[in-house]
């Protein structure tokens, strides 16, 4: 039996695993589509090519050139590196006294630990509102809008996100369609995709398109509000095989939430009261972190976390609820960082 297929679900693997199939013959999106999906200088052009609605972008390597580029945005904006993924690096500069030490900080965040090879960063437009993300799957081009995940963020100046919620339904039309155009135009052929938008005041903008599925666990929250396994259906995709069936849906509404250390700090143990008792809509409770592990925040350190918690609800606030209630019984053990 030969081999079926090539799927990938890491963000810095999406070039390779578009490479190898095509080298193999097999289904896939093509080289060049998953470089515009990798490069976000690439993604800004197509989705400008194709009439995308998407923040205005300028791309910059020295602080002269993001300096010139501001000119353009305006205040405030957000730099973000090239070719990172999770957030990492990505700062909003309220100011113009600001701009200089967010770029230091941009160009040095999560560089050496993640693998970016470009010195470039963008200057974006700055669209203020809530972020969600559209969960796709696309066989031969067309895209099935699967779920709409509503995303909670970490306070400014940083974009980390610290949870998500998916809420079984469809997803508002408008959204579904500027989705599907972001895919189309970046030509996704295969597999599960990941679209960012923010919900501005002038409406819907698209931050980003990631074509693998998402990270952070969304895969299981959209499986248990929607009986849909996009991890499953991404292989099957890339095998040329039916979708898989949706399952019933475990409940209405499912959500995780990532503990932050809130400090810089030297873990040691974590607990929950709530946890220990189990009810039954707490799915998992997972403490990450183990004992000297060095816990950063943002810029120090990112997606540095305690654990999370993944919770069942009838709605998005009962989830809300249930994730408040674990995460004021959490107790952390910790020391100082020394030196």
């Amino acid at each position: 039996m030969g081999l079926a297929g090539v799927v990938t679900y890491d963000e810095f693997s999406v070039e390779s695993a578009a490479r190898v199939a095509a080298e193999l013959r097999l289904r896939g999106s093509s080289p060049a589509a998953a470089a515009r999906c990798r490069d976000k200088r690439q993604m800004r052009a197509a989705f400008e090519a194709a009439g995308v609605a998407s923040p205005v972008s300028v791309a910059a390597t020295t602080l002269a050139e993001v300096t010139a580029a501001a000119q353009r945005t305006g205040f405030p904006l957000v730099l973000k590196p090239v070719d990172l993924a999770g957030s990492i690096g990505v700062v909003l500069v309220r100011q113009p006294n600001e701009l200089r030490e967010a770029y230091r900080r941009c160009r040095a965040s999560g560089r050496a630990e993640y693998g970016a090879v470009s010195n470039a960063i963008l200057v974006e437009e700055y669209v203020e509102g809530p972020e969600v993300s559209v969960e796709s799957l696309v066989r031969a081009g067309e895209v099935q809008t699967v779920a709409m995940t509503r995303k909670r963020l970490v306070p400014p100046p940083w974009f980390e996100e610290s949870g998500h919620v998916v809420v079984g339904g469809p997803v508002p039309e408008e959204i579904a369609r500027l989705a599907e155009r972001a895919q189309r135009a970046l030509g996704i052929q295969w597999g599960a995709t990941h679209t960012e938008i923010r919900l501005g005041a002038v409406g819907p903008r698209v931050i980003e398109v990631a074509a693998r599925p998402a990270g952070d666990v969304i895969p299981l929250l959209v499986l248990l509000a929607t009986g849909v396994d996009l991890t499953v259906a991404a292989a099957a995709a890339a095998m040329g095989r039916p979708a898989p069936a949706a399952r019933e849906p475990v409940a209405p509404a499912a959500a995780v939430r990532f503990f932050s250390p809130g400090k810089d700090m030297v873990f040691r143990s974590a607990s929950s009261e709530v946890a220990a008792a189990a009810p039954e809509w707490l799915v998992s409770f997972v403490i990450e972190a183990t004992d000297g592990d060095v816990l950063r925040l943002p810029p120090h350190g990112f997606l540095d976390r305690v654990g999370y918690a993944i919770v069942t609800g009838a709605n998005e606030a009962e989830c809300e609820q249930r994730l408040d209630e674990l995460e004021r019984s959490l107790h952390i053990s910790a020391d100082p960082i020394v030196g």
